[in-house]
């Protein structure tokens, strides 16, 4: 149905005045999608070319906007932290005119639009964590119905958008050397002392390979090459797969010692990579080219088995790279300057880390929580600092009745709870780090989990239904807060005058709204709209 069976047209006798229908009133209400920043939803109309804002107000208000949007989204992905959307456009498929659209990366940042335009379309999308780079990318496959963003694409162009550049340098494009391999991720590292002194590296794994680009001299003249690291093994047309990376930037008083541990899909080795300074007199393939003050040393260590994740630990042996081996039960210490590993047997099939040192601490090493959906039951704590010579006593297990999914961090005032999704449809829990508990809360049906970004909520809804509740994170205290509309998404949003509010979507039709108080749910307080997707026409 288009917007114009929503909206009353003019009248014959004011036809005259109105003027031509703009084109907006013809276009259909398609899939709607919406991502939640820090203090708004944006609803990404894409057949209308807009972005519409909705801010929360007292009293339950909401306030909308909207921000033009390139043609033909392709792909539209929010910032870590909630202060930035950012949304791929393939702009006018065939230009005939000037005015016609190039494809674009739209920025949305406090109710503003920064549009950057691009040579070619593409669907793949990676944001840095500390808010400077944008990696634009070839999607990787993974269906057999891919989505290409054009008739021939080149998937090893990697498209760097510099947000904090002006406009004419922001963009740099980049073909990395290719050996075949096809890139699945790119990302980005923290700060790392190397060699050349303080740098941030774009690293892109490929099915077979992972490159390593210097962000701080990506522009430079003569042009730096890329590392890339072959992670073929020599013996087989098979190519190893990575499939992610951990980082850690060693002594903070040295420059050589910088390390990347690169798990691998198909393969029980790890690979280490220590980034140390380029030889004396190094020179590059091609002579237009200048070598990068910097190089991968590769070490190799056999795990006993395709490892599920990966980390760098502090033990009290020092600096080490763990592997969780799911199919041993076990987890794998590698030493990472002889790659002698020491194993540690588990009593769960866990196949998945999370460093919580800084949260709970740790006697002279790191704790870990171990956890996974690999069969594992429960979650365990493993301490670091006890692991070398004592591997039995430094595991603890919190049974569960269920193998946990995933874990959802909470952030301050309460980094010590974790909330645990289950691989059951009707529970969760949640899990204090400091007292070692797991308090379970039950559901009546599969439950969507929202953390508020003030870490004091948790909201739970059923997709499609009106059932809401809000759970307290001081004390688990459930209260439900059922709505009289479906419910396709929640948002726990930053009030413009102080306090916060919930915005909970109904995609249907033009798009309808309940706003609630978060800090105080009250359905009879709460206010409804209908229509936003026909706003300002």
């Amino acid at each position: 149905m288009t917007r114009g069976a929503f909206v009353a047209v003019c009248v014959f006798s004011s036809l005259v005045a109105c003027g031509a229908r703009p084109s907006i009133y013809d276009a259909s209400i398609g899939q709607v999608r919406a991502y939640g920043l820090s203090e708004s939803v944006v609803v990404v109309d894409d057949n209308a070319h807009r972005a519409v804002v909705l801010s929360a107000l007292t009293d339950q208000g909401l306030g909308r906007s909207a921000l033009p949007l390139g043609k033909g989204v392709l792909k539209a992905e929010a910032s870590a932290d909630g202060q930035r959307l950012f949304v791929l456009s393939r702009g006018d498929t065939t230009r005939k005119r000037e005015s016609d659209e190039k494809p674009s990366l739209t920025v949305i940042e406090n109710g503003a639009a920064r549009i950057f335009p691009l040579e070619s379309p593409h669907s793949g999308l990676s944001i840095d964590p500390l808010g400077r780079w944008v990696a634009i990318f070839a999607a990787p496959v993974v269906t057999s119905a891919p989505v290409q963003a054009s008739f021939v694409e080149n998937p090893n162009e990697i498209v760097l958008v510099d947000l904090t550049a002006p406009g004419e340098t922001a963009v740099t494009p980049r073909t990395l050397r290719s050996f075949g391999g096809l890139p699945q991720r790119v990302s980005f590292t923290p700060q790392l002392l190397l060699p050349g002194g303080p740098r941030r590296l774009m690293v892109v794994e490929t099915d077979q390979d992972v490159a390593l680009l210097d962000l701080d001299n990506v522009r430079a003249t003569p042009r730096r090459p890329e590392i890339t690291v072959r992670l073929a093994g020599g013996t087989s047309a098979i190519p190893n797969r990575p499939g992610g990376f951990v980082v850690d930037d060693g002594d903070p008083t040295r420059n050589d010692d910088a390390r990347l541990g690169i798990r691998l899909e198909n393969s029980p080795n790890v690979v280490s990579l220590t980034l140390v300074a380029s030889a004396l007199g190094a020179t590059t393939e091609d002579p237009s080219q200048v070598p990068n003050d910097f190089r991968a040393d590769v070490n190799l260590a056999d795990v006993g088995g395709i490892p599920g994740d990966i980390v760098f630990v502090r033990t009290n042996a020092g600096l080490r790279l763990a592997a969780v081996v799911p199919s041993m039960k076990r987890a794998v210490l590698v030493d990472l300057d002889t790659s002698v590993t020491t194993t540690v047997d588990l009593p769960e099939a866990y196949a998945k880390f999370a460093l919580i040192t800084n949260v709970v601490g740790g006697s002279g090493g790191d704790t870990a929580l171990l956890y996974g959906s690999g069969g594992a039951r429960g979650v365990a704590f493993w301490s670091l600092g006890r692991a070398a010579g004592q591997p039995y006593r430094s595991v603890e297990v919190i049974s569960l009745a269920t193998p946990v999914a995933s874990v959802l961090d909470v952030p301050p005032p309460r980094p010590e709870l974790k909330i645990l999704q289950g691989t059951t449809a009707n529970s969760f829990y949640g899990l204090n780090l400091v007292t070692r508990t797991a308090s379970p809360l039950t559901t009546l049906a599969a439950a969507s989990l929202v953390v508020s970004r003030d870490g004091e909520r948790l909201w739970a809804f059923e997709r499609g239904r009106t059932s809401l509740a809000q759970v307290s994170l001081s004390d688990l205290h459930p209260l439900p807060v059922p709505l009289d509309r479906p419910i396709d998404a929640v948002f726990d949003v930053a009030r413009i005058g102080g306090g916060r509010s919930l915005i909970a979507l109904d995609a249907r039709g033009a798009v309808g709204a309940t706003v609630l108080d978060a800090g105080a749910p009250d359905t009879a307080a709460s206010r409804s709209y209908y229509g936003l997707l026909l706003e300002d026409l």
